[in-house]
């Protein structure tokens, strides 16, 4: 396979990873919509959390880079059952939690408000970021032991910190087998899905659960890696198109309402494992290398690589020609002389 590594990982650094200024913005948003979140219910009268989970590719540090700075950030809170409940004993409806918390983090200086959705309350911030606020209630029952809800349409059974803690046990044993990529995939097959935008693709949740299944391979190389794992979740969607969740039993994050999604990451996928044979060739060049990969990865990252390389390549060429008239003839000008 030709070696395009150094391309693939400066493409991964300078166009799909997160920079550290960057990196620093998502958390000071996170960070101060958690103080004026704590002020708003202190100065409302409303109990006070009992903690806060990071959630989703903020915690799993997946994110990747955004047109327009439109970042997803997933921080949730957590209240105990018992200060969700009124006076006399009544429990608050999960609609009612969640105004509680849009009220708390309402602010004049938001172009566009807080607003309640069905899972979370949504956070607008004016230069392009957004923070989402799932709220649950943690219940404790007669033993000590703890268990949480979500306030969605009713209250709903689910684990604030089940997918953080599944995902880093996962990190830990994709390291420990070798394999250390995990992010970097995940990174680099979400862009490949956000460089499409008028494709119904899968989340970024979702494509995370399919690598978690599929990176079973690990290499030094990420541009091997990333190949490997290109052609193992397009085998994987070929035998089916759901995905489970990982941690909610009985929960699919694709089936047969959303598996339109998955069938269109199978057709996306079958085009650049047929792209990439290119790769295999014994007379690939690395401009041909490098068409391959942005035609992938849809992008005009290697343009200037491509350019340089065809013009090295098209110079070798001219050399190799010009060698080949110079090189001296067996039999001189003449030929062969004819025995007698």
């Amino acid at each position: 396979m030709k070696d395009c590594d150094r391309d693939i990982r400066g493409y991964h650094r300078e166009r799909v990873a997160l920079t550290a200024s960057q990196r620093q913005q998502l958390k000071d948003r996170r960070d101060s919509n958690r103080s004026r979140l704590r002020s708003g219910l202190e100065k409302n009268e409303d109990p006070k959390p009992k903690k806060s989970v990071s959630q989703g590719s903020y915690a799993m540090r997946t994110v990747i880079q955004e047109p327009e700075n439109a970042y997803d950030i997933d921080d949730g809170v957590v209240f105990t059952e018992e200060s969700l409940k009124g006076p006399k004993g009544g429990e608050k409806s999960p609609l009612d939690a969640r105004k509680m918390v849009r009220d708390a983090v309402h602010s004049d200086s938001f172009a566009t408000p807080p607003e309640v959705k069905t899972n979370c309350v949504r956070v607008y911030y004016n230069d392009g970021p957004h923070v989402d606020i799932p709220v649950y209630r943690e219940l404790e029952d007669w033993s000590g032991n703890t268990s949480y809800e979500l306030a969605s349409a009713e209250w709903k059974q689910s684990d604030p910190d089940g997918v953080n803690d599944w995902f880093k046990r996962w990190l830990n044993r994709k390291r420990d087998n070798g394999q250390k990529h995990s992010r970097e995939l995940i990174r680099l097959m979400k862009s490949i899905c956000k460089n499409r935008p008028s494709y119904s693709l899968p989340s970024g949740f979702e494509i995370t659960v399919l690598i978690e299944e599929c990176y079973s391979l690990g290499h030094e190389r990420l541009d091997v890696d990333l190949r490997y794992i290109v052609g193992a979740v397009y085998d994987r969607l070929c035998s089916n198109l759901w995905i489970r969740h990982p941690v909610v039993d009985g929960e699919w994050l694709i089936d047969s309402d959303s598996e339109h999604k998955t069938r269109n990451l199978r057709d996306l996928l079958k085009t650049a494992v047929n792209d990439l044979a290119d790769l295999d060739l014994p007379n690939c060049t690395r401009s041909r290398a490098l068409k391959a990969w942005r035609k992938v990865l849809r992008t005009d990252y290697f343009d200037d690589e491509i350019a340089e390389a065809e013009k090295e390549e098209k110079a070798k060429s001219k050399a190799a020609a010009a060698a080949l008239v110079a090189a001296p003839k067996p039999y001189g000008h003449a030929g062969p002389i004819n025995p007698v």
